[in-house]
């Protein structure tokens, strides 16, 4: 009885580990993204980053793959040629018209929280570090940020 209790204690106790850690339970699969907004505390609106309709797939593959690409709906419009001669401002490049990093990632449901481990893309400061993120599950429906400061919502399509 005493080895039975103990084996119990174990699989109760392993599928708590699997449920916390499982990747593809719930959020495998590609998102599209179809709501990017901050909160602005200053005019007490909401600011659409990337525009009212903003482009951009989250892939969280059930083997823990991750990517994220975002763009403007309005993308940047400059032929390669005149690319080699176009000057930005990198914080305002990423933050109203594009960006994309890739990685892994770790979904915590009793957590409420998707971690992003980031290993490469276009924020460079973003590079080998862990980006926690609230997400909410509506059926197909995503929302990832605070709904009070952040909010992107996506559309599971696969």
């Amino acid at each position: 009885m005493k080895y039975l209790l103990i084996t119990i204690a174990c699989f109760q106790f392993a599928a708590a580990v699997a449920q916390t850690t499982n990747n593809s339970k719930g959020i495998a699969g590609v998102w599209k993204l179809v709501e990017f907004v901050d909160y602005d505390s200053v005019s007490n609106t909401w600011v659409n980053r990337y525009g009212k309709n903003p482009r951009g797939y989250f892939i969280y593959t059930a083997g823990g793959i991750l990517s994220i690409n975002v763009s403007s709906d309005t993308p940047l419009k400059i032929t390669e040629e005149e690319s080699k001669n176009y000057t930005i401002n990198f914080h305002e490049f990423y933050s109203s018209h594009s960006f994309g990093y890739f990685g892994t990632y770790t979904y915590e449901p009793a957590k409420g929280q998707v971690i992003h481990h980031v290993k490469g893309g276009t924020l460079p400061f973003y590079t080998d570090t862990e980006q926690p993120r609230q997400i909410q599950l509506k059926g197909d429906t995503a929302i990832i940020g605070d709904n009070i400061r952040t909010r992107r919502v996506l559309v599971r399509v696969e």
